[in-house]
């Protein structure tokens, strides 16, 4: 006992130094940081059926985030590309962190299902959409319903869903401030709903958004695979794009290393994208190209090259097709 308390006596400066760095690196400030990502070359994330080989590469750029703790606050001030952003600590809405994570997830699966299915058309290759499950994406504070974030939507009223389309044709044919009984399937499991009608603008709604997940049926058969942290939808133009590559015989990387960003929907329009300028910074010294959604993505990207120097080509899409033909050009 005595030789341990001269031990601690000894060394108490180092002890207690060693201490509040390791709390220090232990407990999470409310801070969260974002700062350049990296690169996923999504073709390794597919494997399809007798696929044509690539000599190039089609890349998910994505953005970096951390929680803070004392270590990296301090850094974030001495590194111009991090950048410090305080937890949300609003109390009243309604929205929970479980709430994004299954918000975010429904958005990566709705963008690689729509990848899949667009690419296989574009391509003249069999493509088959065996069914559509109508899910609840959001909820707005002022809803007045017991659903939940990630419910799938089997019936209003008794009336089977299968659409957005559907879906609001139902909810139209209400009456202002009445109830509609929502049959929705959850972990297995049927569950009876309820929410009120609203009318806005001369609109009615129940305060969400509903989101469409198609399945599908292909020739030939594809995989795809994503990491359990991976989530929302900016991926979607990279994966139809090397997809629709694995597809042709002609090679539409022509060798390059091509980065981007940008949701994708059913009829291949390209949406625009948080975090452009973090996914830019990582790409800027590893990929010659680099897509990004017209409009202020756009914009912000070209403002950040220019001040940056970058040596990398920034292409504005609008649609899956633009960026299609830009591709087919550079072989030209």
């Amino acid at each position: 006992m005595k030789k341990i308390l001269r031990f601690l006596k000894k060394h108490a400066i180092f002890l207690i130094i060693y201490s509040l760095l390791l709390l220090s690196i232990i407990f999470p400030l409310p801070y969260y940081i974002d700062a350049p990502g990296g690169l996923i070359d999504v073709t390794n994330r597919i494997e399809i059926e007798g696929e044509y080989p690539s000599k190039g590469s089609f890349n998910l750029a994505y953005v970096s985030e951390y929680e803070a703790n004392l270590p990296m606050l301090l850094l974030s001030f001495l590194l111009p590309s991090w950048d410090l952003y305080p937890k949300n600590t609003d109390t009243t809405t309604v929205e929970t962190y479980e709430d994004t994570l299954i918000r975010d997830r429904l958005w990566l699966e709705q963008a690689y299902a729509d990848a899949v299915i667009l690419a296989y058309q574009k391509a003249n290759k069999e493509v088959t959409i065996t069914s559509s499950q109508v899910f609840v994406l959001y909820i707005a504070e002022g809803a007045k319903t017991d659903l939940k974030m990630g419910d799938q939507i089997l019936s209003v009223d008794g009336k089977e869903v299968s659409s957005i389309q559907e879906f609001s044709s139902i909810i139209q044919s209400k009456e202002t401030n009445s109830t509609v009984k929502i049959s929705v399937l959850r972990d297995k499991n049927t569950y009876e709903r309820t929410a009120q009608v609203l009318e806005v603008d001369g609109v009615k709604l129940i305060g969400i958004v509903p989101s469409l997940l198609r399945k599908y049926q292909t020739d030939p058969d594809i995989k795809l695979y994503y990491d359990d942290s991976e989530s929302g939808p900016s991926g979607g133009l990279m994966v139809a794009l090397a997809i629709y590559n694995s597809l042709v015989e002609e090679d539409i990387t022509h060798g390059l290393t091509i980065a981007g960003t940008g949701t994708i929907d059913a009829e291949g329009t390209v949406g625009e994208i948080g975090g452009v300028a973090y996914k830019l910074k990582g790409s800027s010294k590893k990929a010659d190209i680099f897509f990004v959604p017209s409009g202020e993505n756009y914009e912000e990207a070209i403002a950040l090259q220019k001040k940056k120097g970058y040596d990398i080509k920034i292409v504005p899409v609008s649609t899956f097709e633009e960026a299609l033909e830009y591709l087919e050009k550079i072989g030209e």
